[in-house]
C-alpha cells in the first residue's frame, strides 16, 4: 500500500452506526412477553371483540306503510308524540329527518334507549359536535297511544323512505384505532410485517370477524375514514359508539365524498358526540 493510499485510509469517514428502529424496541419488549406470532396476535384481539348490528338498507319504497312512523327506517316521516315539534338548527332552519331506530331488544343499543332519531341540516353540513345543524333525539320511554303525525316542513327535502333490516356482526377497531384500545397488539402487528404493518392486523380481522368494511352499524367500533377521533367519555375511556351511518345509495345519502357520520354516547352523563369524516 503506497503512502497516498494510507493517508486516504486515515481520513476515510467512519461508517455510520446503524440507527436502531423503533420496531427493534417493539421486538425486544414483545420477546420479553413471549409474544412473537400471528397466533399471539389473535389471542390479544379476541378479548376486544364487540357485538354490533349492521344496518341493511332496503331499496326505497314508493309508498311507505301506514305504520311507518312505528318502524325503523331511513327517510319518510319520523315518530312524534303529542306536543312534539319538528327539530330546527340554532339558526331556525328545519333539519332533514335521516333515520330512526327502534330498540327491539336484539340490537346493540343501550337498554335505556327505546328509540333514537337522527336529524341533519344538509345546508349547514356539520362536521363535529360543536357545529350547528345536527340532532340526535333519544326517547327513553314511548307512549305510542299519543303518537302524532307531523308532515315534513316546506322548504326541506324529504329523504327516500327505506326499510331497515338488522344483522348481528362482530367488530374490532380499525387499524387507525387499534393503538387506542390495545397498544401491545398494535406493536405485534408491526413486527409481524414491518413494511406493511396493517396487513397482519387486517388478516386477523378477517379471521376473527370476517371482512370488516365501511358500513352503517349500531355499536361495535367506529371505522374511520380519515383517522382515529373517538372522543373520551366521563370515565376517561374511549366513548362507546352509538352508531355510524355510511353513505347509503338506496337512501340517497352522501356524506361529502363517500364519508360516514359517527355518534358516541356516554351512558353515565347521557352526552352524545358527533363527527363526520369523508375522503
Amino acid at each position: 500500500m503506497n503512502i497516498l493510499t494510507k493517508l486516504l485510509a486515515l481520513f476515510k469517514p467512519a461508517k455510520p452506526a446503524k440507527t436502531a428502529s423503533h420496531y427493534d424496541g417493539y421486538r425486544k419488549e414483545l420477546n420479553d412477553q413471549n409474544l412473537t406470532s400471528f397466533e399471539d396476535l389473535l389471542s390479544l384481539l379476541r378479548p376486544l371483540l364487540r357485538n354490533a348490528t349492521k344496518l341493511e338498507v332496503h331499496p326505497p319504497s314508493k309508498q311507505p306503510p301506514e305504520n311507518a312512523p312505528l318502524l325503523s327506517h331511513f327517510g319518510g316521516l319520523p315518530y312524534f308524540e303529542a306536543g312534539g315539534q319538528w327539530p330546527t338548527a340554532k339558526n331556525g332552519k328545519h333539519l332533514e329527518f335521516v333515520l330512526q331506530i327502534f330498540n327491539n331488544g336484539q340490537i346493540n343499543l343501550p337498554d335505556n334507549i327505546k328509540l333514537v332519531q337522527f336529524f341533519y341540516g344538509m345546508e349547514e353540513f356539520a362536521f363535529d359536535t360543536e357545529s350547528d345543524g345536527w340532532l340526535i333525539k333519544i326517547y327513553e320511554t314511548l307512549n305510542t297511544a299519543s303518537a302524532i303525525q307531523i308532515d315534513t316542513p316546506a322548504g326541506i327535502e324529504q329523504l327516500k323512505y327505506c326499510n331497515i333490516s338488522f344483522k348481528a356482526i362482530q367488530s374490532l377497531p380499525d387499524w387507525e384505532g387499534l393503538n387506542t384500545y390495545h397498544e401491545t397488539a398494535a406493536k405485534l402487528s408491526c413486527i409481524l410485517n414491518e413494511s406493511k404493518p396493517w396487513h397482519s392486523y387486517q388478516k386477523a380481522i378477517e379471521q376473527l370477524t370476517g371482512q370488516q368494511n365501511y358500513s352503517s352499524q349500531i355499536g361495535g367500533y367506529p371505522c374511520w375514514v380519515q383517522g382515529e377521533s373517538t372522543p373520551v367519555g366521563s370515565n376517561g375511556q374511549p366513548m362507546p359508539l352509538l352508531f355510524q351511518i355510511d353513505s347509503e345509495d338506496n337512501a340517497g345519502l352522501m356524506w361529502g365524498d363517500m364519508g360516514l357520520v359517527y355518534f358516541f354516547y356516554d351512558g353515565a352523563t347521557k352526552q352524545t358526540e358527533f363527527a363526520l369524516q369523508c375522503s
